[in-house]
């Protein structure tokens, strides 16, 4: 599977399934109930393909409430919510279950917890972030893998190469909900906005495509052809009518005939914004036995070739 861009690895979802599906343990499995053959006959024999979709012209009112969504997430005192995230590619569906939380203050702490089972494989994913340290654990079974990420120097770093702070948490996925909510701004152009309402709860609803710039870099040589399937087309995007945080986060793909449906849905529920939150809950020791490994490096030598790039087209 093509790797996610690193200026997309924000994108919670579409990054948790493209990390899952390329766990080795993962590789080959297929989701409980699934037919093979029935699979292999429905894609052998697909109607003309169509192109991805382009953009429609920017909604000034889609981007206006995606950017105030946004600046909302950065300022509760604290988030606690429930996150179930649906998966339905063309031969690997499961649910992962997970929980988030957000703590307030200068620097943002984070804690984002997911389970998940495909097949007889079951598996985690942690990541907890003091404002300092980034920590993420992957466990598939009995094999455990750590890394961390020193978030005050990557960020000095990148202050140092000229590097705005807001870009670099996009870009290496530090922000957890506003980290999100940027990148997708940054990646997807919002052509439609419209209100609704749900179980008598008004929500605004925004939808978007992949910006000229981002589609080229999914197609690559091929613009003629589909996406992958493991890459959406489209993002729908259900904001709470009068907080404006997100309720559901749904990731769009075309079928084999040609009707959008949802590859990936991320739900949010039991949303809390004024809980408070022990600081125990942002803080990760590594087990006994078990030896982290130091990111850090690599993405300091990332942000000094960005620099010297940046450098050298002025």
């Amino acid at each position: 599977m093509k790797s996610l861009p690193k200026f997309t690895s924000a994108v919670v979802a579409v990054a948790l399934v493209g990390l899952w599906l390329n766990l080795p343990e993962v590789r080959g499995q297929k989701a409980p109930g699934n037919d093979p053959k029935a699979d292999k006959n429905s894609v052998s024999k697909p109607p003309t393909p169509k192109m991805a979709d382009a953009p429609g012209p920017e909604s000034a009112e889609a981007k206006a409430a995606l950017d105030q969504a946004r600046q909302r997430l950065l300022s509760y005192p604290s988030i606690k919510a429930k996150l179930v995230e649906t998966v339905a590619l063309a031969n690997r569906r499961f649910t992962i279950n997970g929980s988030y939380l957000q703590g307030g203050g200068g620097d943002l702490r984070l804690r984002l917890e997911f389970q998940v089972k495909l097949g007889d494989t079951e598996g985690s994913i942690l990541e907890v972030c003091d404002g300092q340290v980034l920590w993420t654990r992957h466990q598939v079974g009995n094999d455990v893998r750590i890394s961390r990420r020193d978030v005050r120097q990557i960020l000095q770093a990148a202050a140092d190469n000229g590097l705005p702070d807001n870009l670099i948490t996009v870009e290496l996925g530090f922000g957890g909900l506003p980290g999100l909510f940027a990148s997708i701004e940054k990646s997807m152009q919002f052509d439609q906005y419209k209100e609704d309402t749900a179980d008598g709860r008004k929500l605004i609803v925004i939808e978007g495509g992949w910006k000229p710039n981002m589609l080229k870099i999914w197609q690559g040589k091929r613009p003629d052809e589909p996406l992958p399937d493991y890459v959406p087309s489209r993002i729908r995007v259900y904001l709470d009518g009068e907080s404006l945080f997100p309720r559901r986060i749904l990731y769009l793909g075309r079928n084999a005939e040609n009707i959008l449906r949802p590859k990936v849905s991320l739900d949010f529920s039991e949303i809390e914004t004024d809980t408070a939150i022990p600081a125990a809950k942002f803080k990760f020791v590594p087990p006994d036995g078990v030896f982290p490994e130091d990111l850090t490096p690599h993405f300091l030598d990332q942000i000094k070739q960005r620099g010297q790039a940046r450098g050298s087209s002025k």
